[in-house]
């Protein structure tokens, strides 16, 4: 006798073997899921770095009194989930809220947060840093500094302090990702 086909058993060992092998599937991605999510944050905050220096040597003016764009980042009372993109509209380099214009507000990916700020190796004392471009070369301001400074910013997963990327800024105006 000649069947053409499947017993039940075969196909049941199918389904099984097809089982295991999405279960494996799907525990790896989601563990590989918060890497994912920072990678994506920590390239989007550099990209948006990237985007301010842009706009400031291309002089995009938003007012005669702009002198530059910018991007702020605090980790000050818990705020360490998103960033500032600012247009800088008097004489400081820094942002300052109520003077300097709101461009963009950004969040990054849930369970990513900006860890630490550091200026020239030092953590920021009072957790905020502002990194402007005044056109049109433009001059790359890490807070107050124009010359032989360099910023870090560390962006985690609060859950596993293990995973974590770094963007390093200088007065170059040279933006870097690091592991």
């Amino acid at each position: 006798m000649n069947n053409k086909g499947f017993t039940i058993i075969e196909l049941l060992v199918m389904v099984g073997v097809l089982a295991v092998m999405s279960s494996v599937l799907f525990i790896d991605f989601g563990k590989d899921s918060k890497k994912f999510a920072l990678e994506r944050s920590t390239q989007k905050l550099a990209q948006d770095i990237r985007r301010s220096q842009a706009m400031a040597k291309s002089a995009i003016s938003g007012t005669e009194n702009t002198t530059g764009y910018g991007v702020y980042l605090s980790k000050a009372s818990g705020n360490n989930t998103g960033y500032i993109i600012y247009r800088n509209e008097n004489e400081n380099p820094y942002y300052e809220p109520g003077t300097d214009a709101v461009v963009e507000t950004i969040s990054l990916e849930s369970e990513i947060s900006i860890c630490d700020i550091k200026k020239d190796n030092v953590s920021e004392s009072d957790n905020i840093m502002s990194i402007s471009f005044e056109p049109p070369d433009p001059i790359t301001y890490i807070e107050n500094d124009y010359f032989g400074h360099e910023a870090e910013i560390t962006v985690c997963t609060p859950s596993d302090v293990s995973q974590f990327k770094k963007i390093y800024i200088n007065n170059s105006g040279r933006i870097e990702i690091s592991d």
